[in-house]
């Protein structure tokens, strides 16, 4: 399986590269000093998922591309231990993303103190869940109808997101009060919430991918 990870990995180095790191670098700090503190917000929440979620679209693209389910499973790997993999890789790019979150989070505490430190170790924590929760439809839609619908399932979430934001936004910030007010629950129901549907969803993309190449 470590094999399958290096071959993510030279993947997504190839089609991103320092171009693109220098952008969303870019785009990181300019959202900051337009947007001051909910910069990190519109961050954690959208730019952060959004990124993560293309990355591993294009890996599946790049799968459909070179026909690599079908040589994948000439491997002397099982098919469980391709899809877990991706999973992996998809895991390991949402860490990165949560480092990233953090350290945007510090940043915004730090220049707009608006609420307690702890709040903005939430908020980190809570882009990691959203994070998950995009890849949770992604790819499960990628394994079992293409990269088409892991693009649709995507621009479904950030909907569902968008509407999210301008209804908390309506009553108040009634979300980030909740948190604030029931910080350890916030916590536990982000997590563990988040954690069921991802091994679900993997369960679902080994079930589609054994029966894709059966």
């Amino acid at each position: 399986m470590k094999g399958l990870l290096i071959k993510d990995f030279l993947t997504i180095k190839k089609k991103y590269g320092v171009p693109r790191l220098i952008m969303d670098v870019a785009i990181i700090i300019a959202l900051m000093i337009i947007l001051g503190g909910t910069g990190a917000i519109y961050i954690s929440f959208l730019l952060i998922p959004m990124e993560v979620a293309s990355m591993v679209m294009s890996l599946t693209t790049c799968d459909e591309q070179w026909k690599w389910g079908k040589y994948a499973i000439s491997l002397p790997v099982s098919k469980t231990q391709i899809v877990k993999s991706r999973y992996a890789f998809a895991l390991i790019l949402s860490l990165v993303g949560f480092a990233v979150a953090l350290g945007v989070n510090t940043i915004s505490f730090i220049c707009f103190p608006a609420y307690r430190f702890g709040f903005y170790v939430f908020l980190s924590i809570a882009s990691l869940g959203v994070t998950l929760l995009f890849l949770s439809f992604i790819l499960p839609s990628n394994y079992s109808l293409g990269v088409n619908a892991g693009f649709a399932a995507m621009i479904i979430m950030v909907i569902l997101l968008i509407i999210l934001g301008i209804w908390s936004k309506l009553t108040n910030n009634a979300i980030m009060w909740f948190v604030v007010e029931h910080f350890e629950l916030s916590m536990v129901i982000t997590f563990v919430g988040v954690a069921i549907l991802f091994v679900l969803s993997y369960a679902l993309s080994v079930s589609f991918f054994k029966r894709k190449h059966t």
